[in-house]
């Protein structure tokens, strides 16, 4: 079962599966949210939450909610899922701050003469 499915050149990505993205970025505040995508479809994803020192002596605080717009975040992800077959899209947390979303493209090659082993 996958989460984006490849039609033309968009992507389909469940309303429900980004609300519970968005959920999820709102308990990060220092960290990497990580989507795999295999065959044009998620099929994992990670949470990394970094813990500065000072961090652990005071309250969690999690994502700022007042400068997050989780339709803009919806929009941009959508678009880095986009044609994606296989590859990561990763939604960077600084102190409560959705900072960047990075798109990082793994290509498979069959047959790449003179070098051993698969793909990648």
């Amino acid at each position: 079962m996958g989460l984006v499915v490849r039609r033309a050149s968009t992507a389909v990505v469940e309303n429900s599966f980004l609300e519970a993205l968005i959920e999820l970025l709102k308990k990060t505040f220092h960290g990497q949210v990580i989507l795999i995508t295999q065959n044009y479809r998620v099929v994992q994803v990670e949470r990394k939450e970094n813990f500065n020192p000072e961090d652990l002596q005071g309250v969690f605080l999690g994502l700022d909610s007042e400068n997050f717009n989780p339709r803009a975040v919806k929009d941009k992800l959508v678009q880095a899922l986009r044609g994606l077959e296989f590859g990561q899209v990763v939604l960077v947390v600084k102190k409560g701050r959705l900072v960047q979303i990075e798109r990082h493209l793994k290509e498979r090659f069959s047959d790449l003469q003179g070098l051993g082993g698969d793909g990648i």
